[in-house]
């Protein structure tokens, strides 16, 4: 049976001291799980951010929990890549579904800028 987790459930993977561990390893080989984009969001959020190699980290963690398509892997990966270059959690994801979607954004903010979606403009037009 497939089961969904959440956030606890990967840290509890990621994290080599996490008190959750043995039991999420437990779960891993007795089911198939799943979980969302949103949940390796909030894993951006509560860790530090030079506490690991993300982009490697969320690589792996993506073959062993899965979110539900391939485009969905896609925005966690970008995502992850844009959290490495400086991006904060939400901006980085932001930024990965539009490029995934192939979208521009709309935005005033400049940490777009870096990103491979086309940043449009949201500040007002200076016409002379």
């Amino acid at each position: 049976m497939t089961v969904f987790v959440e956030t606890d459930f990967l840290l509890a993977i990621a994290k080599e001291d996490d008190w959750l561990q043995e039991r999420a390893e437990d779960v891993l080989d007795e089911r198939e799980v799943v979980t969302s984009p949103f949940a390796y969001l909030e894993m951006l959020i509560v860790l530090d951010r030079n506490q690991f190699d993300y982009v490697r980290l969320f690589a792996n963690l993506l073959e062993v929990i899965p979110v539900g398509s391939e485009d969905e892997k896609q925005v966690v990966l970008k995502a992850v890549t844009y959290f490495e270059d400086g991006m904060t959690p939400f901006d980085s994801f932001h930024a990965a579904i539009a490029d995934t979607r192939g979208l521009a954004l709309f935005s005033s903010d400049k940490a777009y800028e870096d990103a491979d979606a086309e940043r449009l403009s949201l500040e007002p037009r200076t016409d002379e």
